[in-house]
């Protein structure tokens, strides 16, 4: 749910107060989470020109939460929000635009929506900017120093996936001179917030002890145990080798005694 209160200014007292009330009923648990309420009051700010309720009722649209599944109505909310400069609302109308999901399918128009959002910080659009020109997607041209510059910015706001891609550049030496401590550095961000390929990449880095990292098996074992717990088949691969080698050690160790 969109909370920015950035732009409410201007509205009338009970927009404001309509989408504050179905923000609360819509962002509480059980019972107390009353989401066709929520939409309704939502639909009651959104009328007043309220861009957040509008974004918000859009993405109930998207998902069928309290209302029918709409992708047209909802895209007509996010265009709403949008042009009132609500990045959110610019990033969902996009990703409508790359499917053609209640709209009629528009590259250029995606594009040129992801590129508003992404200057005003919004760090998904950011991101997807960023996987745009490194694969050269969606109309963008393909472009390893631009998507790095793309994946940096959104890292340093936080987003994930995006350390773990700008680990990638440094790995590779993509749009970027290649430095592996500096790829590891990105990765140890990119894991800790729970991106699995970034575990595994990482636990490459200490099985073999590059990166500036010592050669640690027990931590590369850890990182490889860490992807594998959600599924990730190179992770589930090194586990094995792993295992294998401990249990060819140990039984050269006791033929030597």
């Amino acid at each position: 749910m969109t909370t920015d209160n950035n732009t409410v200014s201007g509205l009338p007292a009970e927009a404001v107060e309509a989408y504050e009330q179905g923000l609360a009923l819509a962002r509480a648990s059980g019972d107390a989470r009353k989401i066709e309420e929520a939409a309704a009051l939502f639909l009651k700010a959104a009328e007043a020109g309220h861009p957040m309720a509008q974004c918000n009722l859009g993405f109930l649209h998207t998902i069928g939460d309290g209302v029918p599944v709409d992708h047209a109505k909802a895209a007509g909310y996010f265009l709403a929000a949008a042009q009132q400069g609500l990045p959110q609302a610019m990033f969902n109308l996009a990703r409508f635009y790359v499917a053609g999901s209640g709209v009629k399918k528009d590259l250029p128009t995606a594009l040129g929506l992801y590129r508003k959002a992404a200057q005003m910080g919004h760090p998904d659009a950011l991101y997807n900017l960023g996987i745009f020109h490194y694969s050269g997607d969606c109309g963008a041209e393909q472009d390893h120093a631009v998507a790095a510059v793309f994946f940096e910015n959104a890292a340093n706001a936080g987003h994930i996936k995006s350390c773990y891609s700008l680990g990638v550049c440094y790995s590779l030496g993509h749009g970027v001179e290649q430095d592996e401590v500096q790829a590891v550095a990105w990765y140890e961000k990119a894991a800790a917030g729970g991106e699995v390929n970034a575990a595994f990449n990482l636990g490459l880095y200490y099985y073999y002890g590059q990166g500036g990292l010592p050669e640690d098996r027990d931590r590369a074992q850890e990182l490889f145990a860490a992807a594998a717990a959600h599924g990730h088949l190179k992770a589930e691969a090194a586990l094995a080798s792993l295992a294998a080698e401990k249990e060819a050690a140990e039984a050269q160790y006791d033929v030597v005694l």
